[in-house]
């Protein structure tokens, strides 16, 4: 067959998706009437007529099924290199060619074989019958040299009956400027809406014209695929900009657990990118640590609506829907997973049957959770969590506190939980920075002043502890606090009244006092700087908040809650890579939180692209030389550190070259004089491994 009677058109396999068809043509401006199907070995399996895809796609198709669901068989194979073919037997029907090995080529153009026909074999032209005619399924017409209708098969009567053409007698009367000078044309009309594309041969005998072959296309089911193409196109542009705008997460995966569909929530809470979760199994994910529990698959094994909390290999805390979708026969086609940032979840319901004496502790702990969450607290290390639970039930008594611990540590941060989640919440936290003023100045603001009527100015204005009444007073640096004042702060706390500047009368005074300091209160008074009695006073319950290298499991929280505020505050989405947040965890932060914090704001400047990676740490002048070890001389450090933290330093210079000479925690134990115990625990302390 010659390679001017074959269509080349579209080639998918039997398997593939109709989503990935509609892809294709969406990227391709398609006008074939026919999509081949192929098996493996590329072999001709079934077709799929793209007007019935479009009908199918306008009453609710679902675009997962494969395209198997959708093919025709009606249809006959041919190879390309048949020599002589019988028009007579393949009229109407699609032909499929195919190559010498049976695999698929394209599709057989029927017009230009028939033309052929008709113009080179003078027996067929005087044999071909009406019934092979009525077969066509497309208008064929004969008419006389001077364009007088001789006759016309079915398919060309009935096109002609809805154009209201169905009494012409002449090539004129349904082309008025057909010139009978060039047989050999095309010409496009449109009668009653309908899109007619004629083409015109002229018919020989004896090389002399003496008859004119007429092929009527009607091209309006062309022009309404290419309309439902269009809206199609619009449609699916529209639904993918409505999933990518959307905040939560949208995460689909089919029956066997693959990820089929991401939006772009889900880059910023796994941290990967759309391509690299497509294809991926729920296993894969959580074996990469990328998810911390398999929902996918228990809603296909229950068939139910579940929910969880889940932990991101990024660090990200989200509460996690998954909901089956069942197909006919009631099995799990597909899971859509709706995620949250927990930070953004003010109320949580636990559903009433769901709980027992087994999971009450569980549900306590989610509680916790979410409480932490709402107040920007990170505790997943067990550490900083016993820390809470001490605060948790502190917070539930009137009792004074004393929060103490290294400098941004955080102790503003846990007073204002001690304050938050106590019975005082429903009246504002009064603070004062005792560091930040003066003697006379911390007195005017703490006790508030009274100026005599006879100055002809007011009454004065009240002080903090007024301001504190039925409330919490939180004094940060309590150290700095002066000696002078601290017996008029004692008399308050012990009589919950004071006497303002000024002022000869009492005023009462019902508060709470958290207080903070990052020094050695029983130092100071041993040296005569602070009194023994308020030290006492304040010291009733006593908080010790650990500094960051004690809970470098916090790290990766912290990372990404603080990165969530940068984004939120600046208008980017800046993502952090799992390698970059190891290496963070193995910084020594001698400023704790708040160093942190001042180093991921210098990486969201400074770094390239919208992910930070292992090689911006090194455009900072604390990873500049990839964190070398500190001096020998630690004394350089005295009064930049205090001792714990400088003891922490030359204790993990220590670990680091003694790890480099051992080979198990028993030989490291063995070298260090420690037990195995001791050597595991300092090991993880410092994130340092064999």
């Amino acid at each position: 067959m010659d390679a001017k009677y074959v269509d080349r058109v579209p080639i998918f396999y039997f398997n593939q998706s109709i989503r990935d068809l509609l892809h294709y043509l969406l990227q391709n401006d398609i006008d074939n009437d026919h999509i081949i199907l192929c098996d493996a070995r590329r072999k001709p399996c079934g077709i799929i007529h793209t007007g019935k895809l479009y009908k199918e796609i306008a009453f609710g198709l679902q675009f997962d099924h494969v395209l198997e669901s959708i093919s025709d068989s009606s249809y006959v194979t041919l190879s390309q290199n048949c020599r002589f073919i019988n028009p007579e037997l393949i009229a109407g029907k699609t032909i499929v060619v195919t190559d010498e090995d049976g695999r698929c080529v394209g599709i057989a153009n029927q017009t230009a074989l028939l033309l052929d026909h008709i113009k080179s074999d003078d027996t067929y032209r005087k044999k071909i019958s009406k019934s092979f005619l009525a077969d066509l399924n497309f208008g064929f017409m004969f008419s006389d040299i001077h364009g007088n209708i001789l006759s016309m098969n079915t398919a060309a009567n009935r096109l002609l009956c809805k154009t209201g053409l169905s009494s012409l007698g002449r090539i004129d009367d349904i082309l008025p400027r057909f010139n009978y000078s060039n047989l050999k044309q095309t010409y496009q009309a449109v009668y009653r809406d309908i899109s007619l594309e004629i083409q015109s041969y002229p018919y020989y005998e004896a090389d002399e014209p003496v008859k004119i072959a007429l092929f009527l296309f009607n091209l309006s089911g062309l022009h309404a695929s290419k309309k439902s193409l269009a809206e199609v196109k619009a449609k699916y542009k529209e639904l993918l900009e409505i999933a990518n705008h959307s905040y939560d997460e949208i995460y689909v995966t089919d029956n066997a657990c693959m990820c089929v569909f991401v939006n772009k929530a889900c880059e910023r809470i796994y941290g990967l990118r759309r391509e690299e979760m497509l294809g991926k199994t729920s296993a894969q994910m959580k074996a990469g640590g990328f998810i911390s529990s398999d929902l996918s698959e228990k809603v296909i094994q229950t068939k139910r609506r579940l929910q969880e909390v889940q932990t991101t290999k990024i660090g990200q805390k989200i509460l996690v829907i998954a909901s089956p979708i069942l197909d006919k026969n009631g099995d799990v086609r597909r899971v859509v997973i709706n995620s949250r940032e927990i930070s953004d979840m003010i109320d949580v319901r636990v559903s009433a049957d769901n709980l027992s004496r087994q999971n009450c502790s569980n549900i306590a702990d989610k509680l916790m959770d979410l409480t932490l969450t709402s107040n920007k607290i990170v505790a997943e290390s067990g550490i900083m969590r016993k820390v809470i639970k001490q605060v948790t039930r502190i917070s539930q008594t009137d009792a004074h506190v004393l929060i103490s611990g290294e400098t941004g540590v955080g102790k503003d941060v846990i007073a204002t939980l001690i304050h938050e989640i106590s019975s005082r919440r429903g009246h504002n936290l009064v603070r004062l920075d005792c560091g930040a003023l003066s003697g006379g100045l911390i007195e005017s603001e703490l006790f508030g002043s009274e100026t005599p009527a006879a100055a002809g100015r007011n009454a004065g204005r009240p002080g903090l502890l007024a301001l504190a009444d039925k409330s919490t007073l939180f004094l940060d640096k309590i150290d700095e606090f002066p000696y002078d004042l601290q017996g008029k702060l004692l008399h308050a706390i012990d009589d919950k009244c004071y006497t303002p500047m000024g002022s000869s009368r009492s005023v009462n005074s019902d508060f709470r006092l958290v207080a903070a300091t990052s020094k050695n209160l029983p130092e100071l008074v041993r040296e005569g700087r602070f009194r023994e009695d308020l030290y006492y006073r304040l010291n009733v319950m006593s908080v010790v908040i650990p500094p960051l290298r004690e809970r470098r499991e916090d790290i990766p929280f912290l990372i990404q809650s603080f990165l969530s505020g940068i984004n939120k505050a600046a208008g980017t989405q800046k993502r952090i890579s799992p390698g970059t947040i190891e290496q963070l965890k193995r910084h020594q932060w001698g400023g704790n939180l708040r160093e942190l914090k001042n180093i991921l704001e210098q990486l969201c400047v400074l770094s390239d692209g919208d992910q930070i990676e292992e090689k911006d740490l090194f455009l900072l002048p604390e990873f500049a030389a990839n964190e070398a070890e500190p001096a020998d001389d630690y004394t350089s450090l005295i009064g930049q550190r205090e001792l714990p933290a400088i003891l922490d330093l030359l204790e993990e210079k220590l670990l680091r070259s003694s790890v480099k000479q051992c080979d198990s925690t028993y030989s490291l134990g063995k070298l260090l004089g420690i037990s195995q115990a001791t050597a595991v625990r300092k090991l993880q302390k410092y994130g340092l491994r064999f």
